[in-house]
């Protein structure tokens, strides 16, 4: 799915206030924009106990880009089907969850004023070109040539602070380094 079509999807709210729209993206959930929102705002499930990571990008269009995303099997960690949202598959890449919430007389667009107030407040998140950069830097280091060096390089793996594109690189390098030497 594009960003063009999720923006539509988060845009067109009429009578959906509380409603998270779950996007599969490979093997990951996304809630993006307003629903990423209603997930940080009123979190349920595994989400209520460990706050969800926040990714914001600026577009070239300069629309603010915002998501938040788990694994496709801790579904049921993040959204529990057990009657205290409403559950309904859309489709086999979307899920919608309807959260009893009630805004009062809140308008469609008195609530989107509040969901791009929350956008505009988090900070963006680095871009890729930056991450492209620093990989061409570390392609210029020498090559390891001992096993010790490279499970060194494992150990001091900050992975609680990787994503899993940043992890998935990582991985590839080491793999290379290790068929480097045998």
């Amino acid at each position: 799915m594009t960003i063009a079509e999720i923006r539509k999807i988060e845009e067109e709210r009429e009578g959906s206030l509380g409603v998270i729209h779950l996007q599969k993206e490979g093997s990951f959930y996304h809630a993006n924009d307003w629903s990423a929102w209603l997930m940080t705002k009123y979190p349920i499930g595994e989400a209520a106990n460990k706050p969800m990571t926040v990714t914001s990008k600026k577009l070239k269009d300069g629309y603010i880009h915002v998501f938040v995303g788990f694994p496709a099997t801790s579904l049921a960690k993040y959204v529990p089907n057990d009657g205290s949202v409403d559950f309904k598959p859309v489709s086999d890449t979307q899920i919608d969850v309807t959260l009893n919430l009630d805004f009062g007389d809140a308008t469609v667009e008195e609530v989107r004023a509040m969901v791009e107030e929350w956008k505009n407040s988090l900070p963006l998140s680095e871009n890729k070109k930056q991450h492209r950069e620093d990989r061409d830097v570390q392609s210029q280091v020498p090559r390891i040539t001992r096993i010790s060096d490279i499970i060194a390089r494992i150990v001091s793996l900050p992975m609680e602070d990787l994503s899993p594109r940043e992890a998935y690189d990582i991985l590839r390098d080491l793999r290379r380094d290790v068929s480097a030497i045998f």
